[in-house]
């Protein structure tokens, strides 16, 4: 059994959404991964679910990248805090960046919907250290 019913992987690199969603699936962290490689198409797909009835298939958790075109990480989150009936009691919010860069940690500890912040790439071994851990900020490869 999984951990998580849905988790959301935004990036805008194929290769490392697919890569992520193996790993996520191999270790039995989710039922079911989504993959976008636009923030823009991510944040539609997640207002059609708050504004219809199927609000229960929001995802559990969600890897959201920091440098992407079009819309960033940051403007993505400040869009998803524009929604009234955005709710994150129920959904994760972590950083999975290839950003080591102290002020983006610091950034990220101001949204209260961001539970993590953690280094690229993905590993089984970072997934288990979110499991284990409510807030870690320095999930980095030594």
């Amino acid at each position: 059994m999984s951990i998580y019913k849905t988790v959301l992987l935004i990036d805008d690199d194929e290769i490392t959404n697919l890569l992520n969603e193996k790993i996520i699936l191999k270790h039995n962290i989710a039922d079911s991964v989504q993959k976008f490689t636009n923030a823009i198409n991510a944040l539609d797909m997640l207002r059609t679910i708050l504004f219809s009835s199927s609000e229960n298939n929001f995802p559990d958790l969600i890897f959201l990248d920091i440098n992407m075109p079009e819309m960033n990480g940051w403007k993505f989150l400040d869009e998803l805090l524009s929604i009234p009936e955005m709710h994150f009691n129920r959904c994760k919010v972590i950083m999975l960046s290839s950003s080591i860069d102290i002020v983006d940690i610091q950034k990220s500890i101001s949204y209260n919907m961001i539970s993590n912040f953690i280094s690229k790439p993905l590993t089984p071994d970072k997934l288990k250290s979110l499991h284990d851990k409510e807030k870690t900020y320095f999930l980095f490869e030594a």
